[in-house]
């Protein structure tokens, strides 16, 4: 019994200090974000006419004359996107954004990441209708395009990789399974698990 107190007193102690040590490097972490966000706030404007934008190649897009009206909806979705500025920023916060560029140029970068986004998951959209059409040779256009823009969408990924095996091309899946596990993708490894299954599979 004395034994089990003073084990007990110790624990009680231990997980004590623990606990101070988690709050004090929680306040510091808390004060180091405040600091950088107060530095972001006061960043002065700056030039973001060379920032690497991206433009989409409708020329190389199959765009049809269908009648089929969802086709038709998802590729005037991508179609939108012609005219208007698309930029890559995964991996900044709002803080680095400020930080970068400038506090007032905050708004309107976020507009052309969310533009990016929206772009990638249109394209998904497009290219798994086709792929489900049996049009395998356009939704290999659609979902290899995507991924030449940098998508980390899985669905991208096992369409492309289900397509590439139907034509006897394991080898290409491969080099999804490379060029994933290279990538920063936050879901790369559940993307890459999927793709070495559908390998395993074949």
């Amino acid at each position: 019994m004395p034994t089990f107190f003073i084990c007990f007193i110790l624990f009680i102690l231990w997980f004590r200090v623990k606990t101070k040590q988690s709050s004090k490097e929680e306040n510091k972490s808390i004060e180091e974000f405040l600091t950088r966000e107060q530095e972001a706030n006061f960043t002065r404007k700056k030039d973001i006419s060379n920032l690497e934008y991206i433009s989409v190649n409708m020329e190389i897009l199959p765009f049809s004359d269908t009648t089929d009206e969802y086709e038709i909806q998802l590729e005037n979705n991508v179609k939108k996107f012609a005219d208007k500025k698309l930029l890559n920023l995964s991996g900044l916060t709002n803080t680095d954004i400020k930080l970068l560029y400038g506090s007032a140029n905050l708004d309107i970068l976020s507009s052309y990441d969310q533009n990016y986004t929206l772009l990638l998951r249109d394209l998904n959209k497009w290219g798994a209708y086709l792929f489900q059409k049996e049009r395998y040779s356009d939704s290999k256009t659609v979902l290899e395009y995507a991924l030449s823009l940098g998508s980390d969408i899985t669905e991208t990924y096992t369409t492309l990789a289900k397509i590439y095996l139907s034509e006897d091309s394991p080898e290409k899946v491969q080099k999804l399974i490379e060029q994933i596990s290279e990538s920063d993708a936050y879901l790369k490894d559940s993307i890459k698990l999927s793709l070495i299954k559908l390998l395993q599979e074949y």
